[in-house]
């Protein structure tokens, strides 16, 4: 498909649902063997390998053709909330009349959640036609150091978006900030939303280290919106973006109790802040749709019959999991409800989880499924949990049949919350929502479903 076709609605068929998948599995056949914990390195050799890795990014995008020089993108970096602020950028410009990109990550489903383009996922034979463009330079790549699946990724995520001449790009960064690979661009406008502990071993070990790595988004010259964080690390953002020249624009704060208020007042100054640069036509209606949009996995609702409801959130560090616990405690009565519940291997049950445990009556350790990073045996975190002193856990390593063992304990009127890695909300979401559906009709919300239930 060329760029004529990008926008197409054609129906997606059996032909294109193939070669799209098809692509996706070279790519994933780029991961380098299994991610499990890795060793903290003093962040000097951290810092030097960053830079590295940065030089052979650079590199790769030059073979290509650099489809990231002139992107007008908006950068979202931060611990929490990211994903949400950028999809709620992005439904802001979308509302005003701008065609809006949006790249978000991980993905749950499917990986044409990458390429958000005016509301719509990419089609199966555009994810094809990217990694056919890709591949003769992977392969023609030195063997000693070929471009990495993340590389990839995001050179993909910058062809997409180039083919498509958006007005605006909102990318949100993987991890952390200062060497993500998605930060060789050079944003029209730059957004932190939080620092919190989370990426240690790779960012850390200190709140101010990780501070230091968001902050490395910051550009001369280019407005840097920066949402609610702790002193040490707030001191460590304003003394960079100051250092570097960046105009500074600090988000008016709301109730610390709701994330989501919080995610909808970073997400307005960023639409003002853009408002300001260039994008005039933003307006009330911008806002009123940037605070109507959510991300799927973000505290949403699956549809639901007689039995209980259920709630998927992809909270998978401690602040996430806090200010998950705050909002579950005011929904519903204390200690209320089934919790279904798994990490990847890398993080601890016990650091996530702990704010989760005395909000229900009951939980289910699971495995998130997910290629190259092996989750923590279901036994082993609920054992974490029964050592920390939580409610009765059991342990099921499947994540449908722990979902079916939530709903067939959970007393009537009261919910499941299924939690603990965006990974897992990906594994038991297809129940609601088939795969197969969500890449035939473009959408998250396929079917009878055409939009989020978030609460």
């Amino acid at each position: 498909m060329g760029d004529a076709t990008r926008r197409s609605n054609a129906p997606v068929g059996e032909a294109e649902l193939a070669a799209g998948r098809a692509a996706a599995a070279y790519i994933n056949g780029l991961i380098r063997g299994p991610a499990g914990p890795t060793q903290a390195r003093a962040p000097g050799d951290q810092r030097q390998r960053g830079r590295e890795r940065l030089a052979r990014m650079r590199r790769f995008l030059d073979a290509l053709g650099n489809p990231q020089a002139r992107l007008p993108v908006v950068l979202v970096a931060g611990t929490s909330g990211k994903g949400s602020v950028a999809v709620k950028i992005a439904e802001g410009l979308r509302a005003a009349g701008y065609l809006a990109g949006l790249h978000v990550t991980p993905y749950l489903q499917t990986p044409l959640e990458k390429f958000w383009l005016d509301g719509q996922l990419a089609r199966p034979g555009e994810l094809a036609d990217l990694a056919a463009w890709v591949r003769p330079v992977v392969e023609r790549a030195d063997p000693r150091q070929p471009p990495t699946y993340g590389m990839v990724w995001v050179a993909l995520t910058f062809e997409y978006f180039r083919r498509a001449r958006v007005d605006a790009l909102v990318l949100e960064v993987g991890a952390g900030g200062r060497f993500d690979l998605t930060n060789v661009c050079e944003p029209l406008l730059n957004v932190i939303t939080t620092v919190g502990m989370d990426h240690e071993k790779s960012l850390g070990p200190s709140l101010a280290d990780i501070a230091w790595h968001k902050a490395g988004i910051a550009r001369a010259g280019v407005p840097t919106v920066i949402g609610k964080m702790p002193a040490e690390a707030r001191e460590v953002v304003i003394d960079e973006v100051q250092r570097v020249g960046a105009p500074l624009i600090e988000a008016p704060t709301t109730s610390p109790n709701d994330f989501r208020a919080t995610n909808d007042r970073l997400a307005f100054a960023t639409l003002e802040a853009l408002a300001a640069s260039g994008f005039g036509r933003i307006d009330r209606a911008a806002h009123d749709a940037a605070r109507a949009a959510a991300l799927p996995g973000r505290y949403e609702r699956m549809p639901s019959g007689d039995g209980p409801s259920v709630i998927l959130d992809g909270a998978h560090n401690p602040d996430k999991a806090r200010a998950l616990a705050n909002l579950w405690r005011r929904e519903c009565p204390a200690e209320s409800g089934v919790l279904v519940a798994g990490t990847v291997g890398y993080r601890s049950p016990a650091a996530v989880l702990t704010p989760l445990w005395p909000a229900v009556k009951a939980w289910i350790a699971t495995e998130p499924r997910v290629l190259g990073k092996p989750p923590t045996p279901a036994a082993v975190a609920a054992q974490a949990g029964r050592d920390a002193g939580s409610p009765p856990a059991a342990a099921e390593p499947n994540p449908l049949r722990a979902l079916d063992r939530a709903l067939a304990i959970c007393p009537p009127g009261e919910r499941v919350l299924v939690a603990g890695s965006l990974y897992l909300v990906g594994n038991v979401r297809s129940r609601w929502y088939p795969t197969e559906e969500i890449e035939r009709q473009r959408t998250m919300w396929p079917l009878r479903h055409t939009a989020p239930d978030h609460v």
